[in-house]
């Protein structure tokens, strides 16, 4: 954002986080040629106005294990990376509802991720 408006503020922060969001949901980088004259939150926003969020989601996802968190997350960083900044959420909101998309990714699994659990169990000792 800051190469277009060329301010930094939370908001902008807010939107960066949210093009990291997308870069993981998606497992594309934020500027490629595959979207033309368009970055990443452009190309995102159009292939779910056209209704192909098959081509959206990373592949390498457990989609169909996942899919609830997966589709909030992506949400998230929809919303993070809105044109108006007044739209965007706190960082506060933000941190929110990552922890609500956790709660039901552990609830429905037990676990959040073998590596969460590595990550748990190294700091345990």
């Amino acid at each position: 954002e800051y190469a277009y408006t060329l301010r930094v503020n939370e908001k902008s922060d807010i939107y960066s986080f949210g093009v990291v969001i997308l870069e993981l949901v998606t497992g594309k980088q934020p500027i490629d040629q595959e979207y033309g004259e368009k970055d990443l939150v452009k190309w995102v926003s159009s292939k779910l106005n056209e209704e192909e969020l098959d081509q959206v989601i990373d592949q390498t996802l457990d989609y169909s294990k996942y899919e609830e968190e997966i589709n909030k997350v992506l949400k998230l960083g929809i919303l993070c990376t809105s044109s108006l900044p007044i739209n965007r959420p706190s960082m506060r909101s933000v941190v929110k509802m990552l922890h609500e998309v956790a709660s039901v990714a552990k609830s429905s699994s037990g676990r959040l991720s073998p590596y969460y659990h590595e990550v748990v169990s190294d700091n345990d000792h």
